[in-house]
C-alpha cells in the first residue's frame, strides 16, 4: 500500500459502483489495500443510494463489511437540482458520450450524474472538500471536465482506486 494516498481527514469521499467491483471482494488483496488506505486516512467513503443498488444492496459483501466496519456509510443523496449541479451532469453526459462514442441517451445514469452530485454536496454540505472516486475512465473524464467547467476545482476532486492503492500486477480480482 502507498503511504502517498491523496485521501485525507476532512473529505468527503463519495464513490462510484466501479471502485468497489474493481477492488473485489473482501478476500482480494486489492479490497484488503483499499480498506487500509481508507482507514489509515481516517475517512469515511460515502455511498449514495443509488451506488449501492448497482452493487447488489447493502448485504453484498464487499458492502457490508465496509458499512460494518465503519469505513463506509450509506447517503441519501438527493439528484442535482442547482443549477450548475444539472449543468454539470448534463457536461458529464456529454463528456461520456463523446469518450465512449455512445449516444448521449444511453450513457448510464450514474456515471452521469455523479459530477452534479458532488457540486450538490459542496452545495448543500458546504464541504470544501470533496473528493470523488471513480475507477470508469469516462467518467472520470466526465466528472473532471464538469468540476472544471463549473469552476468547482477548488472544492472537488476525482481520484481513481490507483490513486489510492497504486497498481500492483500480482493482485487478482474475481467480480462480481
Amino acid at each position: 500500500m502507498s503511504a502517498d494516498s491523496p485521501l485525507a481527514p476532512g473529505q468527503d469521499v463519495l464513490v462510484d459502483a466501479n471502485i468497489f467491483f474493481a477492488i473485489g471482494h473482501p478476500s482480494n488483496p486489492q479490497y484488503q489495500r483499499f480498506r487500509r488506505a481508507v482507514r489509515r486516512a481516517s475517512v469515511v467513503l460515502k455511498l449514495p443510494q443509488r451506488v449501492v443498488g448497482e452493487l447488489g444492496g447493502p448485504n453484498r459483501d464487499r458492502v457490508r463489511r465496509a458499512l460494518d466496519e465503519g469505513w463506509a456509510e450509506i447517503i441519501d443523496a438527493p439528484d442535482p437540482t442547482a443549477g450548475d449541479a444539472v449543468a454539470a451532469s448534463d457536461i458529464a453526459r456529454r463528456t461520456i458520450a463523446d469518450v465512449t462514442g455512445q449516444p448521449e441517451h444511453e450513457v448510464e445514469k450514474t456515471d452521469a450524474i455523479i459530477a452534479g452530485l458532488a457540486i450538490q454536496y459542496v452545495r448543500e454540505q458546504a464541504s470544501t472538500d470533496v473528493v470523488v472516486l471513480t475507477d470508469d475512465g469516462p467518467a472520470r473524464n466526465g466528472v473532471e471536465n464538469a468540476v472544471r467547467a463549473q469552476g468547482y476545482t477548488d472544492t472537488i476532486t476525482v481520484y481513481g482506486r490507483s490513486d489510492i492503492i497504486g497498481d500492483d500486477s500480482g493482485d487478482t480480482m474475481r467480480l462480481i
